[in-house]
């Protein structure tokens, strides 16, 4: 399953902090070893068969300098700190290796087999946010989403389509889309959540090669080519106008799968993104299980808008403006209100 997921590298904690040399006398500390071996050798047989620009890739020399690193490693934490240093030598900033303790967290596993509290929605999900600006303008914020958890995304899902509703009692014609906090993590429930704005019909593609995945929309649906991915709990809403006047906001800080959500407005017509560049990461990933219960979060395509353009780096908006830390009030609301008072 392709999903999009957090932007920021996540510290490598797959082994205790107390271990020792890897190549000591103690023979207490072969399992490490092995462990850290067998971990490296996983990795970089996933990323040969499914890294997306592996065509570009000397496999054979990466996996020698990252065998050599490893037996120059000094403790365990550094060893497993090669697999990183793998994606820094492919220039490869969106894959990394999520840690057994977030990765329960973030497939929505026991926790209690890891000694990890069960974590708050608020932990997993950012703020979702709905409310009418000059009685005529419905305003709202799409979350980031740190799990993939299917109750937790059918909740998302449903909360989303809920304020949509919720403010489409007014019978709304012109929205503020607010992506400028959503880190990314999982795009589905965003995806399925936006729906009543978008309606049915195609919100993008994953692009590998020859070969394009479309990602979908319908009646509450959000799914990748055939399959169903996220849905809401009941029959999706549909919004009483058809006509809409829509703009997202965006900005540095919109990431991933917060890009993938800008990408499905970008281009339509009536639709304006107003802010700064996204950050760029506009590729998609796939996460694998490795041995010691930590994932492998790989990027094995790229993405593209409604009408099959690739995403290569940022989304650009359709009116740049720069936010200074200096200035007070919001002027990429304002411009977005300026915008849509005139439509």
């Amino acid at each position: 399953m392709i999903r999009s997921i957090l932007l920021l590298l996540l510290l490598i904690e797959l082994l205790p902090a107390h271990a020792r040399s890897l190549y000591g006398a103690d023979t207490a500390e072969l399992p490490c070893r092995q462990k850290a071996e067998k971990l490296l050798d996983e990795t970089l047989n996933f990323m040969e068969k499914n890294y997306y620009r592996r065509a570009q890739v000397s496999w054979p020399v990466l996996a020698a300098d990252a065998k050599a690193r490893l037996r120059e490693a000094a403790t365990c934490e550094d060893a497993y700190a090669c697999i990183s240093w793998c994606f820094h030598q492919l220039n490869e900033p969106h894959s990394f290796i999520m840690p057994p303790a977030q990765a329960a967290r973030y497939s929505g596993e026991d926790l209690e087999t890891t000694d990890q509290p069960t974590p708050l929605l608020s932990d997993l999900v950012g703020e979702i946010k709905g409310e009418w600006l000059q009685d005529s303008i419905a305003y709202l914020t799409i979350p980031w989403v740190s799990s993939t958890d299917s109750m937790v995304c059918l909740r998302i899902a449903d909360s989303l389509q809920s304020v949509i509703a919720r403010l489409d009692s007014r019978n709304i014609s012109r929205w503020i889309i607010d992506l400028r906090k959503n880190s990314g993590g999982n795009c589905w429930p965003m995806l399925a959540g936006i729906g009543p704005l978008l309606g049915d019909g195609v919100y993008g593609y994953f692009v590998s090669g020859d070969a394009r995945v479309p990602i979908t929309y319908r009646d509450g649906s959000a799914f990748q080519g055939k399959h169903v991915i996220c849905r809401v709990s009941n029959r999706g809403y549909r919004t009483q106008s058809n006509k809409k006047s829509i703009v997202v906001l965006t900005s540095r800080k919109t990431v991933s799968a917060g890009e993938i959500v800008a990408l499905a407005f970008k281009g339509r017509e009536q639709v304006r993104l107003i802010g700064e560049p996204t950050a760029g990461l506009t590729t998609a990933n796939a996460t694998y299980s490795l041995s010691d219960r930590s994932l492998l979060v790989l990027t094995i395509c790229q993405e593209a808008d409604h009408m099959g353009r690739i995403c290569a780096g940022s989304v650009q908006p359709d009116k740049l403006v720069a936010v200074e830390k200096t200035v007070s009030g919001d002027p990429v609301r304002e411009a977005a209100l300026t915008w849509l008072q005139g439509q």
